[in-house]
């Protein structure tokens, strides 16, 4: 059964793509890993066509603050209803939303597009707080190994393993201790570090709190 994997980050096969390193893990402990394809930089009717060889289709996304990347939107646009019984679609979601309830709307569009398109439903893989792999890869190594594991049952099963989607999709919703914590961090600005940091590095930090659109 041949599965292909769909990079949906704008960004590509860049070194700061989120989706690029969860890709590379999900198949990196395969023993035939699957085929990658980003829609970053492809003609995206030719891909569409393209995955029609397959019986697999995973799609590895980021999401922006509930939406998805517009060329991803228009890939699947681009996407035929399956004219073969037995073929799967499924999703994996990174965003930098702590909570993954966040990212329920996009994954009932999902299963309801799945349906649409004739296809069996994989299910989605949501992962939350994951805007800071690329920067500090150190401190997502179990979150990476999660996903180097997802991605070897799936080669064996064709499933998305249950428990480890289940660990991934944590905290589905903040307890009120986490939320009491986050707040304690963010009234004394740990949460801002790594941000400040990148806006400093590219010269943007002084202008953090511009508004250009505001209306005087």
């Amino acid at each position: 059964m041949k599965t292909i994997i769909i990079n949906g980050s704008p960004k590509g096969n860049s070194q700061k793509s989120n989706t690029r390193i969860i890709c590379r893990e999900f198949v990196s402990n395969m023993k035939t890993p699957c085929e990658i394809k980003c829609i970053s930089n492809s003609n995206l009717m030719e891909l569409a066509q393209y995955v029609d060889n397959f019986d697999n289709i995973i799609i590895i996304m980021p999401l922006y603050i509930h939406a998805m990347p517009g060329s991803l939107m228009k890939f699947i646009e681009y996407l035929n209803p399956s004219e073969v019984k037995g073929r799967s679609l499924g999703f994996i979601i990174q965003a930098g939303f702590i909570e993954t309830k966040q990212e329920k709307y996009v994954e009932r569009y999902f299963e309801s597009l799945t349906k649409r398109l004739n296809y069996n439903y994989l299910g989605t893989v949501s992962k939350g707080e994951a805007a800071g792999i690329y920067m500090f890869p150190k401190m997502f190594r179990k979150v990476l190994r999660r996903f180097n594991e997802l991605g070897r049952i799936y080669e064996n099963t064709h499933t998305f393993d249950k428990e480890i989607t289940a660990q991934l999709g944590k905290p589905y919703r903040m307890s009120k201790l986490q939320i009491t914590i986050y707040q304690f961090l963010c009234d004394i600005g740990i949460n801002n570090i790594g941000w400040h940091k990148v806006l400093k590095r590219n010269d943007a930090f002084e202008k953090r709190l511009d508004r250009p659109f505001l209306l005087k």
